[in-house]
């Protein structure tokens, strides 16, 4: 018997059949996928022509456009980071600082202080509308008074007895605040509360006008945070021995690692032993507090040879003042060292920096001696 023979078609059909799949269900399923990958590629362009319209439709910032055409694919992920941006220029704007600034100086008494005469006229000539109040604040009151400080706060002057008490709320201090353990200055910046001291550089600049720029020997009376700056400013002018006359030695030792490590020879001694010396100091820094009379009596002849620099200036003139003008002797008054370190803190104010001149400086600087009535060399001017 012989087998009937078979056409290719019907032998590959039945293979086809036997693998369980027919090739024309086969090549209707491949079809199938071609065409879905096509129309998905033509909404995925369809979709991308229509956000390049949106893009070229939106208005700019200086545009106004009236009744935009809606698109016709809605676009939730185009939109989203619209949403985004406007919190963020909120923030961004709610950080700007105000046009007009606050300051003020603290300390108690503050009453007295001439500090807002000369911030005012340096901000007249700088044409700032900025604002400079004093308000009485003591050591306990002052983190309090710090913390409910508002977005147009810039900054502060501190007076005794604030300049140590500021230094646990700072973030950061500058070099001279932290070698003297004070800080006069308080720059509020942003997130920062940078804290300055500008007594030293008041100190050199005060007897800089006064024709005093160097000095090997000096006496500084009194043993507070000023003295501290003393100290420093003295090592600034030159100096090779420092005698520090204070009432209580006791209260005072910790100026001693201090003048060790600016490279000072340095003594602590009474002020009953201020002018026991046979060496004749070029230089008396008193900061004593004005108005107190001084348990120091120092012989004429070392009045006439040394300078004074009495940081007090109220009352004026003080007791030692008036005892070097008796035999002429030259006197700086505290005055100069108060213009020259405001001088300082408005660079600060300012710009962030204290080393930053301002602009006209020399402008500013004549208008606050003459808020305060001394001239460039730190003498009052006559009434």
């Amino acid at each position: 018997m012989s087998d009937t023979p078979q056409s290719p078609n019907e032998s590959d059909e039945r293979a086809s059949v036997e693998d369980g799949v027919s090739e024309a269900s086969a090549e209707a399923s491949i079809a199938g996928l071609v065409e879905a990958e096509r129309a998905l590629e033509a909404e995925e362009a369809a979709v991308a022509e229509a956000e390049d319209a949106a893009e070229r439709e939106e208005p700019q910032d200086d545009e106004t456009v009236a009744d935009p055409p809606a698109p016709a694919t809605p676009e939730p992920a185009k939109k989203a980071p619209a949403a985004k941006a406007a919190p963020a220029a909120k923030a961004a704007a709610s950080k700007k600082p105000p046009a007009r600034r606050s300051l003020a100086v603290l300390g108690s008494p503050i009453a007295h202080s001439q500090s807002p005469a000369l911030q005012k006229a340096a901000y007249g000539v700088l044409g700032l509308d900025w604002s400079y109040e004093p308000v009485e604040v003591t050591e306990e009151t002052l983190a309090g008074f710090m913390d409910g400080l508002g977005a147009e706060w810039r900054g502060l002057s501190l007076t005794m007895p604030l300049k140590k008490a500021v230094l646990p709320l700072l973030t950061e201090v500058d070099l001279v605040a932290e070698q003297t353990g004070a800080a006069n200055t308080v720059l509020l910046d942003g997130e920062a509360v940078r804290g300055f001291n500008t007594d030293v550089a008041g100190i050199v600049r005060a007897l800089a006008g006064a024709g005093v720029a160097s000095a090997r020997y000096v006496h500084i009376l009194g043993g507070g945070a000023t003295a501290a700056s003393a100290l420093v400013a003295a090592a600034e002018l030159g100096a090779e021995r420092v005698d520090v006359h204070v009432r209580d030695l006791t209260r005072s030792v910790w100026l001693e690692p201090l003048a060790h490590e600016l490279g000072l020879m340095v003594r602590l001694r009474s002020l009953a032993q201020a002018d026991r010396s046979l060496d004749v100091p070029e230089l008396v820094i008193s900061t004593l507090p004005g108005g107190t009379r001084p348990e120091v009596l120092y012989t004429d002849s070392t009045r006439r040879r040394a300078v004074l620099f009495d940081v007090a200036y109220e009352p004026w003139p003080s007791t030692l003042a008036t005892a070097w003008a008796a035999v002429g002797g030259t006197v700086v008054s505290g005055l100069a060292m108060l213009v020259h370190q405001a001088l300082l803190q408005v660079r600060i104010f300012v710009s962030g920096d204290p080393l930053e001149p301002l602009a006209d400086e020399d402008a500013v600087l004549a208008a606050m001696l003459d808020a305060v009535g001394i001239d460039a060399a730190g003498v009052p001017l006559e009434a």
